[in-house]
């Protein structure tokens, strides 16, 4: 009597799927299928770059490439009366710490920069006897700072 009970189960579910299969099935089409109209819409946004910035804008985008501010030097200045003909000599430096406490530092890559010109996000602004003013942008902020040289030998100049 146990088996029996099984094998009725198993022909029910036989008998009984195909007339599920078909309830299932929809019903077929009366007439001509609808006709749809597709529309495009499209989203215009606009930013207006007085009020805030632009959202879509790169954060660290510099157009010119090279070190960044934090990495740069200034190494020295060929200062000239005449407005436009001084230049500023950048470089980028490594400052390395030794397991005896004494700092070296290492000079890499120099540039030498006019009023007006880019190296990184650093844009020379006005080159002075001793130092050289800078703008800095850094997330869209322009910042203006200041370079010095320093005497690396200790004399006084």
């Amino acid at each position: 009597m146990k088996r029996s009970a099984p094998v009725v189960l198993l022909v029910g579910m036989l008998i009984l799927w195909p007339q599920a299969a078909t309830a299932q099935d929809p019903p077929p089409p009366d007439g001509p299928p609808a006709q749809t109209e597709l529309a495009f819409e499209r989203e215009i946004f606009v930013y207006p770059s007085f009020e805030r910035l632009n959202p879509f804008r790169p954060l660290l985008a510099t157009d010119s490439g090279g070190p960044r501010y934090e990495r740069l030097r200034l190494s020295g200045i060929i200062y000239f009366e005449t407005p436009g003909r001084s230049v500023a000599t950048v470089s980028t430096s490594i400052a390395t710490i030794a397991a005896d406490g004494t700092i070296s530092a290492d000079i890499g890559d120099s540039y030498h920069l006019k009023v007006g010109q880019t190296i990184g996000n650093t844009t020379v602004v006005v080159i002075n006897r001793k130092s050289i003013e800078v703008e800095v942008e850094e997330f869209g902020i322009t910042d203006r700072r200041t370079m010095r040289l320093l005497s690396v030998l200790g004399g006084n100049q």
